[in-house]
């Protein structure tokens, strides 16, 4: 299922996510992602991007990594189409924890996404050369009562041959079984024998109680389509999984990455990110080993307390806990962006969609790095190369702000449609139109935000680029200190940000960038 979201996350974020359930297309970006590997290290393009180049001469594909593995999306067998959930869910949690098995490559669900509804028409052969994986899982699910019926196999990839396989028919109370079993056999079919942690780290379990594990993959499904009903379905199903176990460290940390997409796109900043640090801080006290907490956490520190020391040591926990995350590299970008460093900062935005190129989380992390440095020409140069992550309508508005940019103040006002991204290109659209003479409609673009903020929540750093594109440096200000309030994570753009630029000679802009300090400096 795809849905238009309403507004990034932050600054670094985009719009996207660490696992909940999604589609390729997650237009937030941060797609919700856990485990998700780099792919190995290569000799990168002129736009910074990975191999195979734009425009460059067709290459063969370099052989795939002999302990390289795609997790194949799960078919659904059950006669009720309503348990969907389990085989998509069961599907990736097994790239989850594969993914703990550092001797693997693990190909990331995106991968799997880019394939699923064609793999049929494929064979074995052909999907290894287009994942650049050595070997598949594929399977099947069927529910009936209350039992489960899982078939597994796996194979390789340059033959066709099958390595393994097994039928899994049990109750749905051992699922948790089934997941840990299919995970080893898999893991050691592949590496020979495997190693003592490794073994560990498969059989661990994120709760023993299987209602509660259910209810953490119905909370997950519903929260795919980023709606705000579907996010806080979401939070509601997982509220009921912690009631069953409280020390569901996942679960929580799941609670603030949902509260990470809800924050500054159906609640303000302030309300959002607190109940973010909450629910990050709660997962940590149960399994300070929670790279997604970490990550979320650092989101939250830049927010509302604007830290950039603090923030810094949070996303390094998160990096050190698993630096192959783009999460991870997300909340370290973050806090570069804070204290100013943002060279450093684009590497980690570069770094983050290398992670992923398919993630629409990591797109964004990295689109949004260049916006804030500037790097027109890159951008111009990867935005292409996103179209199998990011929508038409994506793309189309970010091709429209390089157009701003670059001085097209035509097609800027035609490809930046104000409600995009909550708002997030309206300033620019604001002053392309007043560029363009068409003063009256960008004054209508205005007064259409500001109805919306009458009507619910929305972001007031937005109404205060319109009012700057609009020349009232007077309501730009007053709306600047909304903003304050909020605790957008947006006013991290604001240094950088060329639509404000009128407002830099004047003593207030000062005064509001000093307001972003934390209180002990």
């Amino acid at each position: 299922m795809t849905q238009r979201h309403r507004g990034p996350s932050g600054p670094a974020v985009g719009r996207g996510r660490t696992s909940v359930r999604r589609s390729a297309r997650v237009v937030l970006a941060l797609g919700f992602v856990v485990g998700v590997l780099a792919r190995p290290a290569a000799a990168q393009c002129p736009d910074g991007s990975p191999p195979p180049c734009a425009g460059a001469r067709p290459v063969r594909a370099a052989a795939p990594a002999p302990n390289s593995v795609a997790v194949l999306y799960f078919d659904n067998l059950s006669r009720d189409t309503a348990n969907a959930y389990l085989a998509d869910g069961l599907t990736e949690e097994l790239i989850v924890r594969l993914s703990q098995v550092r001797r693997l490559e693990v190909k990331s669900r995106f991968e799997s996404q880019r394939v699923r509804g064609s793999t049929a028409a494929l064979d074995p052969r052909a999907l290894g050369r287009s994942l650049r994986a050595a070997y598949l899982v594929t399977g099947s699910l069927q529910q009936a009562g209350q039992r489960v019926r899982l078939s597994v196999s796996l194979v390789r990839t340059g033959t066709g041959a099958q390595v393994w396989a097994n039928v899994y028919d049990r109750s749905g109370a051992d699922i948790l079984q089934i997941q840990s079993d299919i995970a080893t056999e898999v893991a050691g079919a592949i590496t020979g024998q495997l190693l003592p942690a490794e073994q560990a780290s498969l059989a661990r379990r994120p709760t023993s109680d299987p209602v509660a594990y259910d209810l953490y993959l119905r909370g997950l499904s519903a929260a795919n389509s980023l709606s705000e009903a579907g996010l806080r379905a979401g939070l509601e199903l997982l509220d009921r999984a912690i009631a069953r176990d409280s020390g569901f460290a996942e679960a929580y940390a799941q609670q603030a990455l949902i509260w990470l997409f809800i924050a500054d796109s159906y609640v303000e900043g302030r309300v959002g990110y607190a109940r973010l640090r909450a629910a990050a801080e709660r997962a940590l006290r149960v399994d300070s080993s929670q790279a997604l907490a970490w990550g979320t956490l650092t989101m939250a520190t830049v927010a509302l307390d604007f830290d950039s020391a603090h923030a810094m040591r949070l996303a390094r926990r998160a990096m050190g806990l698993d630096p192959r995350q783009p999460l991870s590299h997300g909340a370290l970008l973050t806090a570069l962006q804070l204290s100013g460093r943002l060279d450093e900062g684009l590497r980690e935005g570069r770094l983050a969609w290398q992670a992923d190129t398919l993630s629409a989380m990591a797109c964004l992390m990295y689109l949004s790095t260049l916006q804030m440095t500037r790097q027109l020409d890159t951008l111009a140069a990867v935005l292409p190369r996103m179209q199998l992550a990011l929508a038409p309508e994506d793309i189309r508005a970010w091709e429209g702000w390089l157009r701003f940019m670059r001085g097209d103040a035509a097609g800027a006002a035609e490809r930046l449609a104000w409600p995009y991204f909550g708002g997030w290109f309206a300033g620019e659209r604001v002053r392309a139109l007043v560029l363009l003479g068409r003063r009256e409609a960008a004054q209508a673009t205005q007064d259409s935000m500001l109805a919306e903020y009458g009507r619910g929540y929305f972001n007031a750093y937005v109404i205060a680029k319109g009012y700057t594109a609009l020349g009232d440096s007077d309501s730009a200000f007053a709306w600047l200190g909304r903003a304050q309030d909020q605790r957008t994570h947006w006013r991290l753009f604001a240094p950088w940000d060329r639509v404000l630029e009128p407002l830099r000679s004047d003593p207030r802009f000062a005064v509001f960038l000093a307001g972003m300090r934390p209180t002990h400096e």
